[in-house]
């Protein structure tokens, strides 16, 4: 998006209206401009070159018509020049000789420094926008960026179709690049694959097309949304995504190209040529792999906090419960203790009663207590740690993480339900690996 002070680069004529903060910003005139222009022009021409200035300025480009002027500008120039408030009436009646137009628009360009793009100027726009093109997603986007270009070092913009021919010709040049990438890494019967693949429609209530159901964000992280982002990974890497080696593209254009496709309805992309359609789709569904898998992280992350603040909180809870019990245990010993109207053998009997000697210790510590409860709420864990154990995670075999990776997989392919005997538990690492 443009610095609001740039808003109006590339206009080839005025707004319908302007606020006073629009004229203040981008169409005032100055002290000496407005000395430059008594200086060498009689008061009823002063409006109208006065009025070309702020709009070469503004705009880069000359005024040819002036068919309205918005009335915040025109009250603001003439209150500048000290001339009484006019009608767009009288500027079209300065115009009739075009001699006087071309006049203002000379000396509108002389007084602002702005001087026309020769040949050298455009060649070397032409390789600026050769590198623009790397990240641009589009020929519109292109010829912006040469209106930029163009103004920032005070030249006068051309004509539309001079630029936008510069920005097919970068754009081009850069697409046939991409374009060779895509063929060399995906033969053609793959392409046809995969385009009759995203286009088809999907069953259930649901409905629609799956590069529809692929395009739709990811919601938040309950466990839906987590099956629902799961389900497009492992779709994605039905079709080879995963596979596909696009490292000759810049991350920025797979983006570009991608956003593309994300712009456009399906219908308006499958009218695009098929060379078109092969690239932005590919470069769509790469990125849009990517994107998934860290989405994934990210919500299976913000999940696993979610269960561990759970069963903590259950954990209070039983540990408010337990504190109460233990008090009133402790009551029930005393009074049996100091209970003089039973014998010493009764008592003993009612103590190991209340005591039982095989009575399984409970762990204590808080740690041990909320591992115990992730082991009761089994399903939720299980189903949390299948979304993501099928993900082509790598990293460094010594490192804890990937040991953890490394030992959930075998754990489910063995089918374990338990940890086995001998499992080494220290890979775990930082508070579920406490001793209970």
């Amino acid at each position: 998006m443009r610095p609001i002070h740039l808003r109006f680069v590339g206009a080839t004529e005025l707004p319908k209206s302007l606020s006073d903060f629009d004229v203040e910003q981008s169409f005032r005139v100055s002290t000496a401009d407005v000395a430059a222009i008594r200086e060498r022009f009689r008061a009823d021409r002063r409006l109208g070159v006065a009025l070309q200035l702020v709009f070469l300025r503004a705009t880069g480009r000359p005024l040819d018509r002036t068919a309205s002027v918005p009335r915040a500008l025109l009250r603001s120039l003439c209150a500048a020049l000290g001339v009484t408030e006019t009608t767009i009436a009288s500027l079209k009646t300065i115009y009739q000789r075009v001699a006087t137009l071309y006049e203002h628009q000379q000396w509108a360009r002389d007084h602002a420094g702005i001087a026309p793009a020769d040949d050298a100027v455009m060649t070397e726009l032409g390789q600026a926008l050769e590198s623009l093109a790397t990240t641009a997603a589009s020929v519109d986007e292109l010829v912006q960026e040469a209106e930029l270009w163009l103004f920032g070092r005070r030249h006068l913009l051309p004509v539309d179709r001079a630029l936008r021919d510069l920005a097919r010709k970068a754009f081009a040049s850069v697409e046939a690049v991409a374009l060779e990438a895509v063929n060399c890494k995906i033969p053609a019967n793959q392409q046809a694959k995969v385009l009759a693949a995203v286009h088809s429609s999907r069953r259930g209530r649901t409905g629609g097309t799956v590069l529809e159901w692929l395009k739709t964000p990811a919601g938040k992280h309950s466990p839906t949304s987590i099956t629902e982002v799961t389900d497009k990974i492992s779709y994605l890497k039905e079709l080879g995504v995963d596979t596909w080696s696009l490292s000759s593209i810049s991350n920025a254009r797979l983006r570009a190209y991608a956003q593309a496709i994300v712009n456009r309805a399906p219908a308006e992309s499958r009218r695009r040529v098929e060379e078109t359609q092969v690239l932005e789709m590919v470069c769509f569904l790469r990125v849009t792999l990517l994107e998934l898998t860290d989405t994934l992280m990210y919500m299976t992350g913000r999940r696993v906090n979610d269960l561990l603040r759970h069963a903590s909180s259950r954990v209070t809870v039983k540990q408010a419960r337990s504190a109460v019990e233990y008090r009133q245990q402790t009551e029930a010993v005393r009074q049996i203790i100091h209970d003089d109207d039973r014998s010493a053998e009764a008592r003993i009997a009612a103590l190991k009663e209340l005591l039982p000697k095989d009575e399984t210790l409970q762990p204590t510590s808080h740690a041990a207590l909320v591992r115990q409860s992730l082991a009761d709420d089994a399903s939720r864990v299980t189903a949390l740690l299948n979304s993501f154990s099928d993900l082509d995670l790598k990293g460094h075999a010594d490192q804890r993480p990937m040991k953890q990776v490394v030992a959930l997989r075998e754990l489910i392919g063995q089918g374990a339900r338990e940890l086995p005997v001998g499992f080494d538990s220290d890979i775990a690492g930082g508070y579920l690996a406490r001793p209970s």
